[in-house]
């Protein structure tokens, strides 16, 4: 293992790092800034700071990293098929590391990304980073000092307005950018995605990661967007839980060792993608205006410039849209897309050969809009079907979607049935970066429609789904141009004196049945809000539990069998909330996270409007 270093590199150990930070000057101003605020001393802030940062900071081993590396070759071995990985874009991973700063910004999909991450870098003599990990691992025993001695640094996972733990962890970012230390990886999303699609990425961590460059402290800084896709995650069944409500687990030694069951597993395969590599300084060129910050003395800490802001959060947006271009879906997503398809119209068992022939088709469809799906033309059915085991398996020559029988307990009944929704629905998710705009398209397209109108209708679409999927701001008419053309392309629209028509309506009615779920959700899910949510900020309720109360209301709104696994998936319940406070129908206090709708015949009114546009012939409200 000899990976090339940093260019202007100078040698540091861990604990010199952490007594840097202690002396920096953005430290000592803000303990002098905190000790005049609460009336403590310096020394005392100064034991603190020094507290902090022992908790926080790796212990980085190069001789543990060979034993563990050896260590996770051996799981993943035991665990997958097989894991491919972009060798070309590791190897100019591997130059630019010696001329450039590298932010390494993986897909979180699994509590194994961290570990896929640094175990592919070091096999290919790259020198594996240093990683903002959730301090939910620290306090595994013994797991949290490997992860320690593998490069991991501990953060909160939030620290609100402490001001201290703020510069100590900026600070501690920082100098190993500066300084060349490591790459530094974090995910751009925050957190594990349970639903199987890119969440909406957060900034915090990258304007601090781009700070020394705005601060022309650095030449350069490299993005490196890396997609890591699963065949099937280890975490599944557990991401599903949570999604119907069910509490995360903590993190523990003991529920590690409990959870070995899964060496006698067989995850597939895992792709590993490295994309493109970005260069900050070229894309910052006519966009941050670096000689605002050269005005600003050394010792005052700067706040971020407006430009500096927008800059920012369309490079976030840019990374997850290259994740998203560089990841490759699995032919059981494919499989789950369809039997969802059949399952909404009441068909929970299907002839094997009618799937095999519908998978050709709809691999061939997802490939021609631009998706990398693995698929050889072989219908190996029986794999793909082993992958979506145990909510889907073969008896005879069908394949059939395990509904779990209805029981005397309504609810109880209509939980089991979700569960088999709600995983195959994550497995379709995988897939729906690659449609979302055709199939937003498809649905608007259900009768034909002027240029003006489409694309109108395309924007509201659009809007309403923002929380569901990654679309860039500002982009939505190019967006919208781009897919209209691809469609024509292919045939599947036609355009005569301005007037759009979808011409496939078996291409038509598959891609509209991607966006039922989440549309029917959330109709269903602002009925509930223009009914019972709370009028006044007084009476204002959590938003989390008001989910649960919509949970409650749409599970036995239902009769059985139930079709929408959607509709008691509390984080799509969320995200129905959380763009009616974006579009400004409900109001939420994002101290208490409590929510109200202060005007309940205005949105009424804007609910109605969009339900007979999207269902004309069957609005519910």
């Amino acid at each position: 293992y000899r990976p090339p270093k940093y260019r202007n590199i100078r040698y540091r150990v861990p604990c010199a790092i952490r007594e840097e930070v202690l002396q920096s000057n953005r430290v000592r101003r803000v303990i002098s800034v905190v000790g005049k605020e609460t009336g403590r001393t310096r020394e005392d802030l100064t034991s603190e700071a020094s507290a902090i940062l022992e908790e926080m900071g790796h212990e980085f081993s190069e001789t543990i990293l060979r034993c563990i590396g050896g260590l996770i070759r051996k799981v993943f071995k035991q665990i997958t098929t097989r894991v491919t990985v972009h060798t070309a874009g590791l190897e100019e991973l591997r130059r630019l590391s010696s001329q450039k700063p590298l932010l390494l910004m993986p897909t979180h999909r699994s509590y194994l990304d961290f570990l896929l991450v640094t175990w592919v870098l070091y096999s290919f003599d790259i020198k594996t980073p240093v990683i903002a990990a959730g301090q939910d691992f620290m306090f595994m025993r013994g797991v949290g000092a490997l992860l320690r001695r593998c490069g991991a640094f501990f953060i909160r996972r939030s620290f609100g307005k402490d001001k201290l733990y703020w510069a100590l962890f900026t600070e501690y970012t920082q100098t190993h950018i500066i300084n060349g230390d490591a790459p530094v990886e974090f995910f751009i999303e925050g957190t594990r995605s349970r639903t199987g699609k890119s969440l909406q990425p957060k900034f915090g961590m990258l304007t601090i990661a781009l700070e020394p460059y705005f601060d022309a402290r650095v030449a350069d800084i490299g993005i490196c967007p890396i997609t890591l896709s699963y065949e099937k995650t280890v975490e599944e069944n557990l991401h599903v839980r949570e999604m119907m409500g069910t509490p995360k687990p903590k993190e523990s030694t003991t529920g590690l060792i409990k959870a070995r069951a899964i060496l006698d597993n067989n995850y597939g395969t895992i792709h590993v993608n490295v994309g493109q590599i970005f260069s900050v300084y070229e894309m910052a060129q006519g966009k941050v205006d670096r000689k605002v910050r050269a005005l600003v003395p050394r010792a005052v800490i700067p706040s971020v410039h407006p430009h500096e802001r927008s800059f920012v959060n369309k490079l976030a947006y840019r990374v997850i849209l290259e994740q998203q271009a560089n990841a490759v879906v699995f032919p059981c997503s494919v499989l789950s897309a369809l039997l969802l398809y059949r399952v909404s119209n009441k068909q929970w068992q299907i002839p094997s050969h009618e799937l095999e022939v519908d998978m050709q088709w709809a691999c061939g469809l997802l490939i021609s809009l631009g998706c990398c799906v693995s698929w050889d033309n072989s219908a190996d059915l029986a794999h793909h079907t082993a992958m979506l085991a145990p909510v889907v398996f073969q008896e005879e020559d069908n394949v059939v979607v395990d509904k779990n029988p209805p029981s005397a307990d309504h609810l109880n009944s209509v939980f089991k049935q979700c569960h088999s929704l709600i995983s195959l629905g994550r497995r379709r998710n995988e897939l729906m970066h690659a449609v979302v705009h055709a199939a937003i398209i498809a649905k608007v397209l259900m009768r034909p429609k002027t240029r003006e109108r489409t694309l109108m209708e395309y924007q509201q679409l659009r809007d309403i789904l923002q929380y569901e999927f990654i679309f860039m701001p500002g982009r939505g008419e190019a967006d919208f141009q781009c897919t209209t053309q691809q469609l024509l392309d292919l045939g599947l629209l036609t355009v005569s004196a301005d007037v759009y028509k979808f011409v496939d309506m078996d291409t038509r009615s598959f891609l509209t049945s991607l966006l039922d779920p989440f549309l029917i959700t959330y109709i269903d899910s602002w009925q509930f809000c223009i009914s019972y949510m709370p009028r006044t900020a007084q009476h204002g309720q959590n938003i989390k539990s008001f989910c649960n109360r919509v949970q409650t209301y749409l599970s036995i709104l239902y009769c059985e069998p139930y079709t929408h696994g959607e509709s008691v998936n509390l984080t799509v319940l969320e995200n129905s909330i959380l763009v009616l406070v974006k579009l400004g129908h409900v109001v939420m206090d994002k101290t208490k996270k409590t929510v109200y709708c202060c005007d309940p015949l205005a949105f009424s009114n804007a609910i109605s409007l969009f339900a007979f546009t999207i269902y004309p012939l069957s609005a519910k409200l």
